[in-house]
């Protein structure tokens, strides 16, 4: 519903203000009258009306000075622009019209007035006043669609600029500075192809040559920046026409350098990955769906001993015989983990007998769909050779062990025949040709204490020697050594390490040494069979502890970083009064043990500046916790 409109009535004389009610309700307006100027003043502070009928003469304010007051006067602001029609019974000479119209009076009445002609008036003033209002919103419609695209084409993300027909600058936006740094205002009338690079110039001519004479182009380009790096362009170029001719042409010229530099990057990162690949440890062979190879990297020519030409492009059966090829690619769509979990025997171009442990893993194109298979492998014939060794050692050492714990026990003994022997020897006279026999008892007791101290010496550790390692790779050696028995137990052995993992500042041996012993018992701890988990991850802080045999940890006043390990297995456990033994010399469970290989762990680790820690649960498993330092 439209809304009624809302018209203020001031004049001094009762008579007029109940007529004009009459006339105005009729009409169907709202009316509001006032018997002042002042009255009518104070309405307009609390309301805003459509329209106001004054009348001229009155006492006090007249209808000239409530109108000033009204334009003039910032406390009416809101109500400046209400339309006036004012009411006078005077003569033309007697008001003065031209004043009130130039302040924006919208129409004179003269009185005596019947009621269809100021009801006429009215419509007239308030379509005037309607027409005036759109007029307003159109002009300030337009001035905001001037602003807004003059503002839209200075604030481009790109370069907009327009040449006339002799290809010099007509305008050109603020995206200029920001491009090349250069000021538009000294650029306007040069000519386009001054700012071009000096090797782009002549393919940029050509181009705005053909756009000035009707013909769009899209073309790529440089600015000349002096000397500095480049900026790249892409520059879409249309002709400007005006009554069929062209005066000229606009451009929109898109700043690519980081495109080009992407590109470039793109390139070199495919170099790069060429150069990883051709560079890594690790054989890599990669082929498509009907088997045929497509790539062969430098390690694989060194491994197998085939050139790249000799085996690119031609199938896998041609070069391995179809069991050795049946054999790597079995679980190609469900690869398993881990590089030597899956190994085999190859036969090399020279015929040589070759082992390699290798993955095998799907190849995806970027729409995910399969384009092929990548085999990675690498030669652990040494590692095969090392396995050996090791299981020899094991032997040797546990030998060892075995001497250290004789050589303990006898120590005891050994003493009291000693003293027993030099009190003998002292109460045989000298001349007694048995006090030799006596001296030659004493001397081989010494001899036998020497050869006991030799077998504690070989016990001990040595001095360790530090240097930054990374800890995955001492426990792959670990792993490689001991995974034959893992897999002869059913031993699942799962890992890991945290991908910011840092060095650790270790002897590599030694602490090979620690991980091996702990890997030991755990597999002695489930001969049936079980799992074995070891997770890395660094941690900050402070070794303020006793150790195991309750004696004194140095403590550090500050954090440091160290390497968290945390080996756990699910074995047999150990029970509770036996934990806090474990790290005791000659303490074991074991009913062939020394008791010397977790307290040779502890020491090594406590000469580190680490720390280690056991939790067990007997037949429910054991979890040893190391600190290894970073840092010296």
């Amino acid at each position: 519903m439209e809304r009624r409109r809302t018209i203020l009535f001031v004049d001094d004389d009762e008579d007029m203000l109940e007529i004009g009610g009459i006339i105005l309700r009729k009409a169907g307006y709202t009316y509001v009258p006032a018997d002042s100027a002042e009255v009518g003043l104070e309405i307009l502070l609390t309301q805003k009306p459509d329209l106001i009928i004054l009348d001229y003469f009155m006492p006090g304010l007249n209808g000239y000075e409530f109108f000033q007051t009204l334009v003039k006067n910032v406390k009416y602001h809101s109500a400046k622009d209400i339309p006036v029609i004012m009411l006078t019974a005077a003569s033309e000479q007697d008001v003065e019209r031209q004043q009130l119209f130039e302040l924006g009076l919208s129409a004179f009445l003269q009185k005596p007035f019947g009621n269809r002609e100021l009801l006429n008036v009215i419509e007239n003033v308030f379509i005037l006043n309607d027409l005036q209002l759109e007029n307003k919103k159109l002009e300030e419609q337009i001035k905001r669609t001037e602003y807004k695209y003059q503002d839209l084409i200075e604030n481009a993300s790109d370069l907009i600029f327009t040449l006339d027909p002799e290809a010099r600058f007509v305008f050109i936006n603020r995206r200029l500075k920001q491009i090349s740094g250069f000021d538009r205002e000294k650029w306007i009338g040069k000519k386009c192809i001054e700012i071009i690079h000096k090797e782009d110039i002549e393919k940029s001519r050509e181009h705005l040559s053909k756009a000035i004479n009707g013909k769009s182009r899209i073309f790529e380009t440089r600015l000349n920046l002096n000397g500095s790096k480049s900026i790249y362009l892409s520059i879409n170029c249309n002709p400007i026409f005006e009554k069929g001719q062209v005066v000229g042409c606009v451009a929109i010229a898109r700043d690519i350098t980081e495109e080009k530099m992407l590109e470039q990057e793109i390139v070199e990162l495919k170099n790069f990955n060429e150069s990883i690949i051709q560079s890594m440890g690790s054989g890599l062979l990669t082929i498509n769906l009907n088997n045929t190879i497509t790539s062969f990297n430098n390690s694989a020519t060194e491994i197998l001993g085939y050139a790249p030409d000799e085996i690119v492009h031609k199938r896998l059966q041609d070069i391995f015989p179809e069991e050795d090829c049946e054999k790597i690619l079995e679980n190609v769509k469900s690869p398993q983990q881990g590089l030597l979990n899956r190994e085999m025997p190859l036969t090399a171009k020279n015929g040589k007998p070759i082992f390699i442990g290798f993955s095998v893993t799907p190849r995806y194109d970027t729409k995910n769909h399969r384009v092929g298979t990548i085999i990675s492998f690498k030669d652990i014939s040494q590692i095969k050779h090392m396995q050996t060794e090791v299981q020899r050692m094991d032997r040797l050492a546990s030998m060892g062990v075995l001497a250290s714990g004789i050589a303990h026990e006898i120590r005891n003994p050994l003493a009291g025949i000693k003293t027993i022997a030099q009190t003998l020897e002292e109460e045989i006279e000298h001349s007694d040709h048995k006090r030799e026999y006596v001296s030659r008892i004493v001397r081989q007791v010494n001899r036998m204490d020497d050869l006991l101290k030799t077998i504690f010496s070989y016990a001990k550790p040595r001095e360790p020697k530090l240097k930054y390692h990374r800890l995955n790779e001492i426990i792959y050696e670990v792993f490689a050594l001991l995974e034959n028995r893992m897999k002869k137990q059913s031993i699942k052995y799962q890992s890991f390490f945290h991908e910011e993992l840092p060095l650790i500042y270790v002897d590599f041996y030694q602490i090979q040494q620690v991980f091996i012993n702990l890997f030991l018992n755990a597999l002695d701890a489930m001969p049936d069979g079980g799992t074995l988990q070891l997770e890395a991850i660094p941690k900050v802080t402070t070794l303020n502890r006793l150790d195991r045999r309750g004696r004194a940890f140095p403590v550090q006043n500050e954090s440091s970083l160290f390497v968290d390990v945390t080996l756990q297995d699910s074995g047999i456990g150990i029970s509770e009064e036996n934990l806090s033994s474990i790290f005791n010399p000659f303490f074991t469970t074991k009913p062939q043990g020394s008791g010397l290989g977790l307290s040779i762990v502890y020491q090594i680790v406590t000469e580190h500046n680490g720390d280690i820690q056991v939790e067990s649960e007997h037949d429910k498993g054991t979890t040893f916790k190391l600190l290894l330092p970073t840092e010296e």
